[in-house]
């Protein structure tokens, strides 16, 4: 799954229907997101402001934060993940956090310390695939909406755990800056995450997925 951001869906608006120029960054900046809990589980309590990821009925993983505190049913209700979705689940609440995240909102959580940084791809035929499938670098005249990196896309060494605690890596971002920026897009990883000390990290060619038709 990948999600678009409020920012970048204005400025393509604006581009596309309003007359007004939009440069898009020659580099964009990839970075891992953390929630508080890793994957839901079952029969389990959570407290208001927890944050779990979850693969739902659409085959991505999402972002859920717990909305009234409670503990999860042993067997899971139907997750459909639908943006904003609000679930029950036991006696505990989750609610889909497309919409916070889109805006940049507080449950956009990047990992930090311990020697991470962003990695950062250039835009260009050659790193990018095109819609027609991975590894392509003619211009894209495909029918799946989506694109992938055709290089490898590498994090640095890292010196300590980039989790504390509970915390897991469940998804990334894309950025228009090394530090700060904008937003530019975001999805969840097709499985949490938990890096530590010297882990290799990067997504290899064709596991960067950007699908250009979600949320």
């Amino acid at each position: 799954m990948s999600g678009i951001s409020n920012y970048l869906a204005n400025k393509e608006a604006d581009w596309e229907l309003r007359g007004q120029a939009f440069t898009p960054p020659s580099t964009v900046y990839v970075a891992l997101l953390l929630c508080s809990k890793g994957p839901l589980a079952r029969s389990t309590a959570y407290s208001v402001g927890d944050t779990v990821s979850n693969i739902d009925a659409d085959g991505y993983n999402h972002l859920y934060a717990c909305t009234t505190a409670g503990t999860t049913a042993a067997s899971a209700p139907s997750y459909p993940g639908n943006t904003a979705e609000v679930i029950t689940d036991g006696t505990a609440v989750f609610t889909e956090q497309d919409d916070v995240l889109a805006a940049d909102g507080a449950t956009m959580v990047e990992v930090s310390g311990n020697g991470y940084a962003r990695a950062s791809i250039s835009g260009s035929l050659t790193n990018w695939s095109g819609t027609q499938g991975s590894g392509s670098t003619a211009a894209s005249s495909g029918t799946t909406a989506a694109i992938s990196n055709n290089i490898a896309v590498n994090f640095p060494t890292p010196t300590g755990a980039w989790e504390t605690g509970s915390q897991q890596i469940w998804g990334f971002a894309t950025f228009d800056a090394a530090t700060g920026g904008n937003l530019l897009r975001f999805g969840g990883l097709s499985a949490d995450q938990i890096v530590n000390t010297g882990n290799t990290v990067s997504f290899a060619a064709g596991q960067l997925a950007i699908k250009f038709d979600k949320r």
